[in-house]
């Protein structure tokens, strides 16, 4: 069949005819996809009934497919873990840690990934009965990972199920719970039956080891109709056995002995050797209970006979390391098979030429559109740079109108008063001394203005209580202005904008309360809040009705500065009651 696959191949590259290669290629791989998933039913059909049923006759059933089958990677990774299923009921746990390892490699090389996850829960479950609990919970992990990535939540709930148990047996029952609970949820939505009779069955048990004996009898006779209904032998014995623990708990014997002797029968008939041995021991202990020590001891001889059998001290160990012993050697194995393989060698080298006409393809326009992005990248980083420099121009232009403005408002104010008087003193010399008292004094205060003025220009930040320790030396010659502050935070700082507009804002505000308002006591407060800086001016002057009393340009002026840096200002004030200012800066 190989052979003529190939001389059709050749025919067709003859013809000159490549898209009809490709075509080919694509229907004789879903026909081999068809064949291969049917031979992969079957087999899980073939090995799954003995492992239920008769785990000895499941083994040879499997080592006759693994020698005779000439079974794909695929094929011998399922068939390899239904060994390692029987082998575990066999209780040949290194044997089945073995299998268990081998069928996750030769899932791997064909990354079936839903397969190993399937694998991975027996393996998990293998090092749970070892009470191997960091290794099961790790390996419980991946294949939760896996089933989440494929969304299959039929796998995902069995292992929350079987995650449960781990917690369970770490006698973390709230955890176990939990888990078991998730899984029951979505079995019910599923409609799966025997899931959700594992559910109740976890559920029975973790609520008889917290001594809820009600619950835990409910969920176990669900658990134990639920699987008589499927008809499952070895769920059934199972089950028997949990509910046969149930009925000691209570008190029950009769009732527990029933259920064990039931259980013991299914095991008998499977040679399920585990179980055998638990329920010798528990059957031996419920006599013990009952004086009947002839009876306890028959069992107790039976259970120690297969507890012997069943595990040895080094079993962690060798299981543990099953995983690298094999996985060097498998690898080597299927490179060999593959290199064997010519006629698949040449399918793939076909299979490879188109690939890579279509990389190259991929490539060449990857690389174009990447230029082109490369392009527009630095066009648009051209024109960020043009639009910084015009908003740095704007800026400088900004701050200049800044800095003009007050100086046109503040020191040529001063200065023109001084030149005013000077022509007044030039033309009444009578008043000379008083005038020349008057000019000095404005001088002196135009100086300060001035030296103000280059003090905030000069800095780019100034720390709030310097700000305010030169908004009382400004205030210090006009006695009925109090400034109070709390502040706290003494790194707290100002840009050099904010200080010169709060200060005119002062400013402004102080003196229409000295010009229009005729207060005698003006109250700054500076405090510092968590959001911001609020500053209040208030004054005990006439007041006036600001429904009434149209706004000067003084007011506006202040709303305009506290605008300038995001500040709110709002002005409250009644006739009689006086005024008060609050300007409120967010950080």
């Amino acid at each position: 069949m190989t052979y003529a696959i190939i001389q059709e191949i050749n025919l067709l590259l003859k013809r000159g005819s490549f898209f009809r290669v490709i075509v080919f290629i694509v229907i004789l791989a879903a026909n081999f996809k068809t064949e291969a998933q049917q031979a992969y039913s079957n087999l899980l059909h073939l090995t799954s009934d003995y492992i239920s049923s008769n785990p000895t006759r499941g083994v040879h059933v499997c080592d006759s497919l693994l020698q005779h089958g000439k079974l794909s990677n695929p094929e011998s990774g399922i068939v390899m873990r239904r060994k390692g299923q029987a082998l575990y009921l066999l209780g040949k746990f290194e044997d089945a840690g073995t299998c268990f390892s081998k069928s996750i490699q030769y899932f791997e090389t064909g990354k079936l990934n839903n397969e190993i996850g399937l694998t991975l829960i027996e393996q998990a479950r293998l090092y749970r009965k070892l009470k191997m609990y960091q290794q099961a919970i790790d390996i419980y992990s991946r294949a939760f990972k896996i089933f989440e990535q494929y969304n299959d939540r039929i796998n995902l709930s069995t292992v929350l199920n079987e995650w449960g148990v781990v917690y369970e047996m770490k006698e973390d029952y709230q955890s176990a719970i939990n888990y078991y609970n998730r899984s029951l949820e979505i079995k019910k939505e599923l409609k799966d039956t025997l899931g959700v009779a594992y559910s109740y069955g976890f559920l029975s048990y973790v609520n008889l080891l917290t001594h809820n004996y009600i619950a835990a009898e409910d969920y176990g006779k669900k658990s134990f109709s639920l699987f008589q209904q499927i008809k499952t032998p070895i769920h059934i014995a199972l089950q028997s056995t949990d509910l046969s623990v149930v009925y000691q708990k209570k008190g029950d014997y009769q009732k527990a002995i029933h259920y064990l002797n039931f259980s013991d029968s299914i095991a008998e008939q499977m040679n399920y050797a585990d179980l055998k041995s638990g329920n010798y021991e528990r059957l031996a202990g419920i006599y013990a209970l009952q004086h009947r020590f002839d009876s306890a001891y028959d069992y107790l001889l039976k259970f120690t006979a297969i507890k012997d059998s069943l595990f040895s001290v080094n079993s962690q160990k060798n299981i543990a390391e099953l995983n690298i012993q094999y996985k060097t050697s498998e690898k080597d194995k299927n490179i060999a098979l593959q290199k064997a393989n010519l006629s698949r060698q040449r399918l793939l080298l076909v299979i490879a030429a188109f690939l890579l006409l279509l990389t190259v393809a991929i490539t060449g326009f990857i690389y174009r559109n990447k230029k082109q992005k490369e392009a527009q990248i630095k066009k648009e980083a051209e024109h960020r740079q043009e639009l910084l420099k015009m908003e740095a121009l704007n800026s400088l232009q900004q701050e200049r109108l800044r800095i003009s403005r007050d100086l046109h408002d503040n020191i040529g104010s001063y200065l023109t008063y001084i030149k005013t008087n000077i022509d007044d003193l030039a033309q009444t010399p009578s008043t000379e001394q008083e005038n020349l008292v008057s000019l000095k004094e404005l001088t002196a205060e135009t100086i300060s203005e001035l030296r103000r003025m280059v003090w905030l220009i000069n800095k780019p930040a100034v720390l709030l209580e310097e700000w305010i320790i030169r908004l009382r030396e400004h205030f210090k010659g006009i006695p009925f202005i109090n400034i109070l502050s709390s502040v706290e935070n003494s790194s707290t700082s100002l840009t050099a904008l904010e200080a010169t507009m709060l200060f005119r804002i002062l400013q402004e505000a102080t003196n229409n309360a000295l010009k229009y308002a005729r207060s005698s006591n003006i109250l700054i407060q500076i405090k510092e809040a968590a959001d911001g800086l609020n500053i209040k001016v208030s004054d005990n002057g006439i007041g006036f009705d600001l429904q009434t009393t149209q706004q000067g340009f003084g007011l506006s002026n202040m709303k305009q500065r506290a605008k300038e840096i995001n500040a709110e200002l709002s002005l409250e004030s009644h006739p009689g009651k006086g005024t008060s200012i609050t300007i409120m800066m967010n950080h």
